[in-house]
């Protein structure tokens, strides 16, 4: 009997004790770039940096970096950082939310790579919020532009991310598994790559039957492969019919001839079924020439 009521007493201190600590949420399980692009972005494009960096070499990577970054309002410490990301880093996504202009608004960069481990916040930021199994992320300490990097994540020593302010939160539901119903995702091939929703080339189409196609159609994917003496490139618009690919052929046709003159000849576009598909395979020449036709130059 006394043992018994002994036992009885130390499960009722016990019960009046502190309760246990519920287990800490699982830590971010993401394995590639593209996992940390949200769904609420409208254009998504993906760049083999390995290879570009193997056929241009890294400085001139690093210039073209510093230059992109140059032409932007807010010039900040994470700036640095971010153009010793893309040095190590071997694939990039970049996911946008364009202004009517096209230049990219709320964005995430998210890099795969090598990265060496950062021993220290980046000048700007908080200290490290740890996540579990190697996930960390800096805050800005003042609250940056609209284009600015808001926050920056590092997973072990693979992947870094930079984030607008704007899309912290749809980065956060990504990390916990949800918002990827609208995600866009590029090709995985080529050395660059790119997908779209189609209604953001209906703004640039003025008005019209083109306009009207282009709004109605579901999914734009784009790949461009650069070769030794130029590039291939491939483009893909899926719309709701056949007859409305073929519809959307004959108009872009005549767009492709007034914009691009007797260059137009080099871009096969034809209809599959409900796909509208674009090809060319072009020198480095009919490249240059193909960007100046278009620019007016």
């Amino acid at each position: 009997m006394q043992r018994r009521a002994l036992l009885l007493s130390l499960g009722a201190l016990a019960a009046c004790g502190p309760k246990p600590l519920p287990p800490l949420p699982p830590a971010p399980r993401v394995t590639a770039p593209v996992d940390l692009i949200p769904s609420d972005l409208d254009v998504v494009v993906r760049l083999d940096l390995g290879r570009v960096k193997a056929a241009l070499g890294a400085a001139t990577v690093s210039t073209l970096a510093g230059e992109v970054l140059a032409r932007g309002s807010a010039k900040q410490a994470a700036d640095e950082l971010l153009i010793a990301s893309l040095l190590e880093a071997d694939l990039v996504y970049l996911g946008y939310r364009p202004s009517r202009l096209g230049a990219p608004l709320d964005r995430v960069l998210a890099l795969q790579g090598h990265f060496a481990q950062l021993m220290h916040p980046p000048d700007g930021f908080s200290g490290a919020t740890d996540l579990g199994a190697d996930v960390r992320y800096w805050d800005a300490k003042v609250r940056p532009p609209r284009e600015g990097v808001a926050r920056i994540y590092a997973f072990s020593d693979r992947l870094r991310a930079f984030s607008t302010e704007a899309e912290i939160d749809a980065l956060e539901l990504r990390l916990a598994g949800g918002g990827g119903a609208r995600r866009l995702e590029p090709p995985a091939e080529g050395t660059l790559s790119f997908a779209a929703r189609p209604a953001l080339l209906a703004r640039l189409a003025g008005n019209g039957i083109l306009r009207d196609l282009l709004e109605g159609s579901k999914s734009l994917s784009a790949v461009a492969d650069l070769e030794s003496d130029g590039a291939r490139l491939k483009a893909e618009l899926v719309l709701e019919s056949p007859d409305q690919a073929t519809d959307l052929v004959s108009a872009g046709r005549l767009v492709l001839d007034k914009v691009l003159g007797d260059h137009a000849s080099k871009l096969e576009l034809r209809a599959d079924a409900e796909r509208v598909l674009l090809d060319a395979r072009l020198s480095r020449n009919e490249l240059l020439a193909l960007f100046a036709q278009a620019r007016g130059d």
